[in-house]
C-alpha cells in the first residue's frame, strides 16, 4: 500500500530507516498527514495528503534542513504553543554507541527536537524550549498528554541507559486551547476512531481523529487537544463516530477539558460537513 500510495520512498526513489511514525493534519487542510523519522544523514519524512495519496515535502516545510544529522526515535505532531498549528516533537538518539567512530559528525546522544509549525513550514526551536532540550540523551520512547489540564501538552520520553524524563509545558502564549475527551456507546468506550473536527471564531478549521497510537513503542492520551490561537468561541465542533453516527455542537466555549458522549441512541441523520 506505502508504494501505490507514495508513502515508501524519499524524493530521491530512495528508503529510509523508519522508526518512529505520526499521522496528523499539519497544514490544516482536513486530511491527516504522515511524520516517519529515520536515521542520521537520511533526513526526516514527511509526507503531506494529497487526498488519499502522499507527496515527500520534507525537502519544502524544512524538515529534511532540520533533521539531516539527526536520529529520531518517538514523535509526535503536537500544538506546543496553543496556535492552532500542530509543532513536531522528536526524541533523538543514534542506534548504535559507537557510531562516532566511523562518522565523526553522527552523535550517539543527541539533544530532544522540537521544530514550530509556522502555518505549514517548520523552524527548529529546541535550543530556547527550555533546558532540558540541551542535554545529550539516547532517548527512544516518548508519549504525550497534558498531564496537570493546564491546556498545554505534556511529554514523556525514556532513554537507554538513563532515566526517564517528563517534560512540563509550562505554557505561557496566553492563546486558548480546548481537549475532547469521547466516551463511546454504540462505538467503543474510548471512541478510538472518532473523527473530530472543529472550525473556531476566526474560521480556523482543525481535524484530528481519536487514537493513542503513534510514536515509538509508547501509548499517549487518548484525549484530542486543539490550539486555538486568540480565538475565545468555537463555532462548531463535529464528531464523526466508529458507528457513523455524525454529532455536533455549536458555539462551544475554551479552554476546558471537554467530555462529550455518543448518542445511545441513533440522532435524526446529519449531514457531515467536509473540511475543505
Amino acid at each position: 500500500m506505502g508504494l501505490s500510495t507514495g508513502l515508501a520512498f524519499d524524493d530521491s526513489g530512495q528508503t529510509f530507516a523508519g522508526m518512529g511514525i505520526d499521522f496528523a493534519d499539519f497544514d490544516n487542510d482536513g486530511w491527516p498527514d504522515v511524520f516517519i523519522n529515520a536515521l542520521a544523514n537520511q533526513k526526516y519524512a514527511l509526507f503531506r495528503n494529497q487526498k488519499g495519496t502522499f507527496e515527500y515535502v520534507s525537502g519544502s516545510t524544512n524538515i529534511g534542513q532540520i533533521s539531516a544529522l539527526h536520529s529520531g526515535w518517538g514523535a509526535k505532531f503536537v500544538d506546543v504553543d496553543n496556535d492552532g498549528w500542530k509543532d513536531l516533537f522528536v526524541a533523538q538518539g543514534h542506534v548504535m554507541d559507537n557510531i562516532s567512530l566511523t562518522q565523526s559528525w553522527v552523535k550517539y546522544l543527541e539533544p530532544l527536537a522540537l521544530m514550530r509549525n509556522k502555518r505549514g513550514k517548520f523552524e527548529d526551536v529546541s535550543a530556547e524550549s527550555g533546558e532540558a532540550f540541551k542535554v545529550p540523551l539516547a532517548a527512544r520512547g516518548a508519549a504525550f498528554g497534558d498531564l496537570d489540564n493546564n491546556g498545554y501538552v505534556d511529554m514523556a520520553i525514556n532513554c537507554n541507559n538513563g532515566p526517564a524524563v517528563i517534560l512540563r509545558n509550562e505554557g505561557g502564549t496566553g492563546n486558548h486551547w480546548i481537549v475532547i475527551s469521547t466516551v463511546g456507546s454504540v462505538s467503543n468506550r474510548d471512541g478510538i476512531g472518532a473523527e473530530v473536527s472543529l472550525t473556531s471564531e476566526s474560521g480556523l478549521r482543525q481535524h484530528a481523529t481519536i487514537s493513542t497510537g503513534s510514536s515509538y513503542l509508547s501509548s499517549s492520551d487518548k484525549r484530542v487537544h486543539f490550539g486555538l490561537g486568540a480565538d475565545k468561541r468555537i463555532k462548531l465542533l463535529q464528531i464523526k463516530w466508529p458507528s457513523g453516527v455524525i454529532q455536533r455542537l455549536e458555539n462551544v466555549a475554551v479552554d476546558q477539558v471537554l467530555t462529550v458522549r455518543e448518542p445511545a441512541n441513533r440522532p435524526p441523520a446529519m449531514k457531515e460537513i467536509p473540511m475543505e
